[in-house]
């Protein structure tokens, strides 16, 4: 009998690297789903976008829509958002103290971003090449691990990110959706005897299917996944950084120091898939997911 696979949860994150938002349904354009990503905290001293990999404190914020998003936005037309820090206290985007409001609290000089537009690559770039040292840091590369060669990947897009904190256009790491199934984590945390809750591998769908493959998903490269009205192409397995381990407080996780290792260990540090979208259209929860 062929395996069933259902859309179990959505989410989309409004600003890169803060506690997002679980949705019931969600539009998929070739930018990812509608909303996703539209904001990103600004390093003001370096110019440069950070994600968590680099300031952890980020995961200690949530961030939701205060007015619904619209397709493809940048600039202006980008969506207001409402923050809540770590004490309760919120602000929103178009507040004018909201660059001082984040930088008290990051505890360094920030400022909050909308997309902008892919020809506005200054934007984007990076003050310097990515680092053997720093890729090792966010990575939190383990012993006897050896450095990814992200220069030899075949896909142009992740040889760019070299020179850029994001593809030019996105605010995404490098693909606009990130597919986990429910029965990866379960496997994980039955190997490891870890926490390995959704939310520290933030994941656009979460699927569950019948399958009894351990890390089902992982079938799917170079297939494409009709989701709803959506059909979306799976292109690689993910690799983690060192973001799942870290603790998110508002939604209820501790940190697990040891989860990075356990990745490495149990399945060589790739966890849930990339994808980008062949077709747009409705995705639901509870949609049947059909692989060709």
């Amino acid at each position: 009998m062929a395996s069933s696979i259902r859309v179990a949860a959505l989410y989309r994150y409004p600003v890169k690297s803060m506690v997002g938002e679980r949705l019931d349904s969600v539009a998929f354009t070739r930018l990812g789903p509608v909303g996703d990503r539209n904001w990103a905290v600004i390093d003001r001293d370096r110019s440069v976008i950070r994600s968590a990999k680099r300031w952890p404190s980020l995961l200690l914020f949530r961030a939701q829509y205060a007015t619904p998003p619209t397709e493809d936005a940048y600039d202006a037309a980008v969506s207001p958002v409402l923050i809540t820090a770590p004490d309760g206290d919120a602000c929103r985007s178009d507040d004018p103290r909201i660059d001082a409001w984040l930088s008290d609290r990051l505890e360094r000089p920030a400022s909050l971003s909308r997309r902008r537009p892919a020809s506005d690559r200054d934007h984007y770039r990076l003050p310097g090449a990515r680092s053997a040292a720093a890729i090792a840091e966010e990575l939190n590369l383990q012993a006897g691990e050896v450095l990814p060669d992200f220069g030899a990947a075949d896909d142009p897009g992740i040889a760019e990110l070299q020179a850029y904190a994001t593809p030019p256009g996105s605010y995404v790491d490098a693909f606009p959706i990130h597919v986990l199934t429910q029965t990866t984590l379960d496997t994980l945390a039955a190997k490891s005897g870890l926490d390995t809750a959704v939310g520290r591998f933030r994941p656009n769908l979460l699927l569950e299917t019948t399958d009894p493959d351990a890390f089902p998903e992982q079938g799917w490269v170079g297939r494409r996944l009709r989701i709803g009205d959506a059909v979306i192409r799976v292109q690689s397995p993910t690799l983690r950084c060192a973001m799942p381990a870290r603790p998110q407080p508002l939604l209820s996780l501790a940190a697990e120091p040891t989860l990075t290792r356990a990745l490495v260990d149990h399945c060589r540090r790739y966890l849930g898939v990339n994808a980008i979208i062949e077709q747009g259209g409705a995705v639901r929860v509870g949609d049947r997911v059909t692989v060709a």
